[in-house]
C-alpha cells in the first residue's frame, strides 16, 4: 500500500483514489503458492486459457506502479530538505559578503584610505541595489523559474568576489582597491535581489502545506547565520589592516564552492507536486537561452502592470506596509548592535547582545512556522503577536539601557530576535495566501522593497539620534515599528485563499484549473483569473478570489 504524500488532504487524496486503481483486475484469477525443493515459492495458476500470462503481468503492473510511486515519493521527501539546504548555503554566503565590512569600519578604513562612512556604504549597497533591482529579479524568476533564481545568485556572488580579490594579486591596496571592491559589492547586490526572495517559491515548489511556513523560517535561520557568521568571522580573519586581503579571498572560494554545488546538484522542482497550488501558478516559459534576453530584463511595462494587479488585491497594501515597517526595524536593529564604530561607546551594545539576537530569533521563526503548519494558530494572529511583540521588545530594549543591566539588555534582545524573526516567514507566506495564484516571487519582492526602504530609514535615523543618547535608537524603533500593529490589523488579510483552494481540491470540489477559471498570463508577468462563466461567482472558487477576480479582468483585456 502507498504512504500518503506528507499526511496532508491532498496526498491521501491521491493515495485513495491510487488504492481505488489497483482493485483486482480479474476476481476470479487466483494465485496459489507452493514449496519447492529448494525452498523457494512458486506461482501455481489455475487453467484458463492461452491470455492467461498477458493477465498476470497485468495484475502486477499496477502494484509495479504502485511501488514506483511510494519510492517517488520518499525521494521527495528527502530532496526536498536537500534543496532547503542548498538554498541555505547560498543564503550563508550570500549575507556573509553582505555584512561582512560592517563590524571592520575602522581597518576598512585603514587599508582602503577612504572615509569610514565609505566603509560603511559597501554594506549598504546591497540594500540600495536590492530596492533598485528586486522587482526586476522577482519577473524574471517567476518567468524562468526557481533553478534560474538559485543559478542567478550563486554565479552573481561568484563573480563580485572575483572582481573584489583582482587587486589582490598587485598590491593595489588603497583607492583602487576601494574601487573595485565598491564594483564586487555592486555585483553582489544584485546577488542579493535574488536570493533574499526566493523562500516563498522554494516552500511552493517543492513543500506541502502542513511544513511550508517551517521551510520559510529555516531561510530566515540560514539568513541570521550568515549574518552572525559575517559579523564574527570578520574582526577575527582581519585582525590587522593588512589582512582584509585575505577576508576577500575567503569569500570568492566559499562563493565558487557554492556556484558550484548549486550548478550541479539544485533542482527547481520536483517530478511529482508536493500540492495541488503547485500547478495553479503562472507557468513558467524558459527563455532561447541561458541569460535572459534584454526584453526580458526591461520588460518595465509587464512589470508595472503586475505590481498595480497586486496592490488592486484586497488586503495586500496594507500588508505590505506593516511587514516593510517591522521588518525595516528588525534589519536596523543589526546596525544598533554591530556597529560599534559608528555608535556610541556603550558596554551594553556588544557582540554578545548581538548574538543572542541572532540565535534565539531562530527558535523564534522555527516555532511561528510550526504553530501556523500544525493549524495551532492562524497565520494572522501569530503575525499580530509577532508585530506586537517586536514593538514591545524594542521599547524594553530602551528601558533596559537605561537601567544599565546587563542581563535585562540580553533578555530585552533575546525578545526582539524571538519576534523579530517571526516577522517574515508568517507575514510573506500570508501573502502568498492573499494573492493566490498571483506571481509570487514579483509579490514578495515588492515587500521586500518596502521593508529595505523602511530599513534605510531607520539606519539613518539610529545614526543620526545616537549623537544624542545612547538609548534614542532603540526608543525611535519602538515607537516607529509600532505603526505596523495597527497596519497589520486593519487589513483584509483574514482569508488564506491558497489553502481554501488546497482543501476543496483535496475534498473533489474543484475541477481543472482554479474551477471554471483559467490563470492566464499576458507577457508571462501579468496575471488575471478570467472566469468563464459569464462574470458570475464560480462556486469551486474561494468567495474573496472570485470577487477580485473580475476586477482584474478588464485590465487584463486592455494589457
Amino acid at each position: 500500500r502507498p504512504r500518503s504524500l506528507d499526511g496532508s488532504p491532498e496526498g491521501r487524496l491521491f493515495s485513495h483514489a491510487l488504492m481505488a486503481d489497483l482493485g483486482p483486475r480479474n476476481p476470479e484469477l487466483q494465485s496459489t503458492r507452493t514449496e519447492s525443493k529448494s525452498g523457494q515459492s512458486k506461482g501455481r495458476l489455475p487453467c484458463r486459457s492461452s491470455s492467461l500470462s498477458s493477465d498476470f503481468a497485468d495484475r502486477d503492473q499496477p502494484q509495479q506502479e504502485a511501488d514506483a510511486s511510494a519510492r517517488e515519493a520518499r525521494n521527495a521527501c528527502a530532496g526536498r530538505w536537500v534543496m532547503l539546504v542548498l538554498y541555505g548555503a547560498l543564503a550563508i554566503v550570500d549575507h556573509i559578503n553582505w555584512i561582512s565590512f560592517w563590524p571592520i569600519t575602522k581597518r576598512g578604513q585603514h587599508f582602503f584610505g577612504v572615509s569610514p562612512m565609505a566603509v560603511f556604504m559597501l554594506s549598504m549597497l546591497y540594500v540600495i541595489v536590492f530596492i533598485l533591482v528586486a522587482p526586476t529579479s522577482g519577473q524574471l524568476v517567476d518567468r524562468r523559474g526557481l533553478r534560474f533564481g538559485v543559478l542567478a545568485g550563486a554565479f552573481l556572488n561568484f563573480f563580485g568576489s572575483l572582481i573584489k580579490v583582482v587587486p589582490a594579486p598587485f598590491q593595489m591596496n588603497g583607492t583602487v582597491g576601494y574601487i573595485f571592491t565598491f564594483f564586487g559589492h555592486l555585483v553582489g547586490g544584485v546577488a542579493h535581489s535574488f536570493v533574499l526572495i526566493l523562500p516563498p517559491k522554494l516552500a511552493q515548489n517543492w513543500f506541502p502545506r502542513s511544513s511550508r511556513v517551517t521551510a520559510q523560517a529555516s531561510c530566515v535561520g540560514f539568513n541570521q547565520l550568515g549574518v552572525t557568521i559575517g559579523i564574527f568571522l570578520s574582526p577575527v580573519i582581519s585582525d590587522s589592516d593588512d589582512r582584509i586581503a585575505l577576508l576577500l579571498l575567503l569569500q570568492f572560494i566559499g562563493s565558487m564552492l557554492i556556484l558550484i554545488v548549486e550548478l550541479i546538484f539544485f533542482k527547481g522542482q520536483p517530478a511529482v507536486p508536493p500540492s495541488r497550488s503547485a500547478t495553479q501558478l503562472p507557468r513558467e516559459v524558459l527563455g532561447r537561452g541561458v541569460c535572459p534576453t534584454i526584453k526580458e530584463v526591461f520588460n518595465v511595462g509587464a512589470l508595472q502592470r503586475t505590481i498595480a494587479a497586486l496592490f488592486r488585491i484586497p488586503g495586500y497594501g496594507l500588508t505590505v506596509l506593516s511587514f516593510g515597517v517591522g521588518v525595516g526595524g528588525y534589519y536596523a536593529m543589526w546596525v544598533v548592535l554591530s556597529l560599534h564604530d559608528l555608535m556610541s561607546n556603550v558596554e551594553f551594545l556588544s557582540t554578545s547582545a548581538l548574538l543572542i539576537y541572532n540565535f534565539v530569533g531562530v527558535l523564534g521563526a522555527l516555532t511561528a512556522g510550526l504553530l501556523i503548519d500544525r493549524s495551532i494558530m492562524s497565520h494572522r494572529f501569530v503575525a499580530l503577536g509577532a508585530y506586537g511583540g517586536f514593538a514591545a521588545s524594542l521599547l524594553l530594549f530602551s528601558l533596559c539601557l537605561l537601567s544599565k543591566n546587563d542581563s535585562a539588555v540580553a533578555m530585552s534582545c533575546a525578545l526582539m530576535g524571538i519576534f523579530g524573526s517571526a516577522l517574515s516567514p508568517t507575514t510573506i507566506d500570508l501573502l502568498m495566501e492573499v494573492t493566490f495564484p498571483a506571481p509570487q516571487v514579483i509579490a514578495t519582492a515588492v515587500a521586500f522593497v518596502v521593508g529595505h526602504l523602511w530599513g534605510l530609514i531607520f539606519i539613518w535615523g539610529n545614526i543620526e539620534m545616537q549623537h544624542l543618547q545612547y538609548y534614542a535608537p532603540g526608543l525611535f524603533l519602538a515607537v516607529t515599528a509600532a505603526l505596523a500593529f495597527p497596519c497589520f490589523a486593519t487589513a483584509d488579510n483574514q482569508e488564506c485563499r491558497r489553502r481554501d483552494y488546497e482543501l476543496r481540491a483535496a475534498q473533489g470540489g474543484i475541477r481543472g484549473q482554479l474551477g471554471s477559471g483559467v490563470v492566464e498570463i499576458l507577457d508571462h508577468n501579468f496575471f488575471v483569473v478570467a472566469s468563464e462563466n459569464n462574470g458570475q461567482d464560480d462556486e469551486n472558487l474561494p468567495s474573496s478570489l472570485s470577487r477580485y477576480s473580475r476586477s482584474i479582468e478588464a485590465n487584463g483585456q486592455q494589457a
